[in-house]
């Protein structure tokens, strides 16, 4: 039985809307009340609890061990970002002594072992990094490959052991922070691998889009209480709830996305005993947790009223989706208005737009979208962002209700990335392109897809999202992220290939086959080859489906098939 008490959710001291120029700033006023962090295992018991006060005490204790440690102003350190009090009191060490975090995954496929350690060479060589920070169970696996390319290993272990056995309090003058002109922490966007893109998020962009998300998005109140389970080396993670309590001097509880994804009902029930006031997933989670609560045989009693901010982006958002979890939870007293779509991405520090808070989700129907499927509109631009769509083609800019590439610009956004191998695409006027297709209309922002997931057949531009989702409505018990639609060259031509994820080999899967073909030709007169794998498609740390790893996978022939059908055209 846990004796651990988790932090109170109204705080002593009065709310600021992360008006700080630096993180430890930020902290500094934090420290002040009595909020902080609280981690859950995945049984829902408490397991560690971190006061912004401990937070900004073990940082600074941790900062001086570091400062002995020969490292240099601006050095980067790779940190592994695990869901610890460890990981939270690493990052602000750095900050306290100039150092610039870059934190990544921790891989939890031990199995995969080998291509992890090479991920991690791979960004510790991207990002400059002198050391790494890991976990001691990765210690003997990192050794030879970090000294073969002259970096340190460090362990939270061995910093924590130092830090256990000095004095209790450090002196200003011992610190050197980070200054409002100086980056925070190197961010890697999402679903970067072998060839990873870091971003230098700075101490001012942070200050401009975590304020606007307190005090516009999510209209932050002192008697608001958070939970997260996305992972801190994710920005939504990092900065949406990581830092942005921080600044927001909120407590939030945390659970790991690993214990997650063995327990998505945990996540509601947590919410329903700490009356969470905001929270925030990809379209997946929802489905996760929808799922298992349909499956339960003995489903918790659940209080979901207090939830006013369900935060969800990541990818396209169904209508269907947000009406089958509102209605899965009208009982529990989860209201529909509780939905905040919006978007982001790495390359704009984190939010762009979002929608309004305790208001219906604004929705469009495209009149020549094939699909018919309506669409969930994203919100309107944050106060400074603005959003242009413009013809691939032509390069000018595109009225409401057409789709285009999605261009954006702002005070947080970033306009190159760490290393010159990457290029952030950039307008005269200071826009950046996102990779995103959507439109405008009536102000708002609406996601159609990813402009290099369109696959074109002879000539048409067919979208990889529009075919998955033909399939879901066919064949709904196959689940979101299980069905992946892939361009592939066959000759001259471009043609459709469905990899569809079964994990029971025991269906008909010739009989699937004739189905999934049967729609999509309906719907787009293609005949698409449909390929059964036992494997689970890849996912970005976002949760988004990884369309192009998945390609690489299947090309690879990586991918264990038990079944296909042939047909092209």
């Amino acid at each position: 039985m846990s004796t651990l008490t988790a932090t109170p959710t109204l705080n002593s001291i009065p709310l600021r809307h992360g008006d700080f120029s630096t993180t430890t700033e930020a902290l500094a006023y934090a420290a002040q009340g009595e909020a902080g962090f609280n981690v859950y295992n995945v049984f829902g018991q408490l397991t560690d609890v971190l006061s912004y006060r401990q937070l900004q005490s073990r940082a600074r204790l941790t900062a001086r061990h570091l400062k002995h440690q020969g490292f240099s102003r601006s050095d980067r350190v790779v940190v592994i970002a695990e869901t610890t009090p460890e990981f939270m009191i690493l990052f602000f060490a750095c900050q306290y002594i100039g150092l610039v975090p870059c934190p990544t995954a921790f891989s939890v496929n031990l199995g995969g072992m080998p291509a992890y350690i090479d991920k991690l060479s791979q960004l510790m060589q991207s990002s400059q990094a002198v050391a790494i920070v890991a976990p001691e169970k990765l210690a003997d696996y990192l050794r030879q490959p970090v000294t073969a390319i002259g970096k340190k290993l460090l362990t939270f272990e061995s910093i924590i052991q130092h830090t256990a056995q000095a004095e209790n309090s450090v002196s200003v003058a011992e610190l050197t922070p980070l200054t409002a002109d100086e980056p925070a922490y190197i961010q890697f966007s999402s679903g970067s691998t072998t060839n990873p893109k870091g971003v230098e998020i700075t101490q001012r962009s942070l200050l401009a889009n975590i304020s606007v998300v307190l005090r516009v998005a999510m209209k932050l109140r002192a008697e608001d209480r958070s939970f997260n389970w996305l992972p801190f080396h994710h920005n939504m993670g990092l900065i949406g709830f990581f830092l942005a309590s921080v600044y927001g001097q909120r407590s939030v509880d945390c659970l790991s996305a690993e214990n997650f994804v063995q327990n998505p009902l945990v996540w509601l029930e947590l919410m329903s005993a700490n009356k969470t006031a905001i929270t925030f997933s990809p379209v997946f989670g929802y489905q996760m947790a929808m799922k298992k609560y349909a499956e339960s045989e003995n489903k918790p009693v659940l209080d979901l009223s207090s939830l006013r901010v369900a935060g969800i982006g990541g990818d396209m958002i169904s209508v269907s989706m947000l009406n089958s979890f509102s209605a899965c939870f009208a009982n529990s007293g989860f209201r529909y208005q509780a939905f905040l779509p919006s978007y982001g991405l790495t390359e704009t520090t984190l939010a762009v737009s979002a929608s309004e808070v305790d208001s219906q989700p604004f929705t469009d129907e495209l009149a020549d979208d094939p699909a018919q499927k309506e669409m969930v509109s994203c919100g309107k631009p944050l106060p400074g962002f603005e959003v242009k769509i413009i013809d691939a083609q032509t390069g000018q800019r595109l009225p409401e209700h057409q789709v285009g590439q999605i261009w954006v610009k702002g005070p947080s956004v970033i306009t190159r990335y760490i290393d010159s191998q990457h290029q952030i695409i950039t307008d005269d006027s200071g826009f950046i392109y996102t990779g995103d297709l959507g439109y405008l209309y009536q102000q708002q922002l609406f996601i159609s897809g990813r402009e290099k997931e369109v696959i074109i057949i002879r000539g048409r531009n067919i979208w990889a999202q529009d075919i998955e989702w033909w399939v879901l409505q066919a064949l709904p018990h196959i689940g979101g992220n299980n069905v992946a639609a892939i361009g592939v060259a066959h000759g001259q031509e471009e043609g459709l290939t469905v990899l569809v994820h079964l994990s029971d080999k025991q269906q008909d899967i010739s009989s699937l086959s004739a189905m999934i073909k049967q729609e999509i030709n309906r719907a787009t007169g293609i005949n698409a080859q449909v390929v059964f794998i036992i494997d689970k498609l890849p996912l970005t740390a976002s949760g988004k489906l990884a369309r192009t790893q998945a390609k690489a996978r299947y090309l690879s022939q990586s991918l264990q098939v038990i079944g296909h059908s042939e047909e092209h055209q």
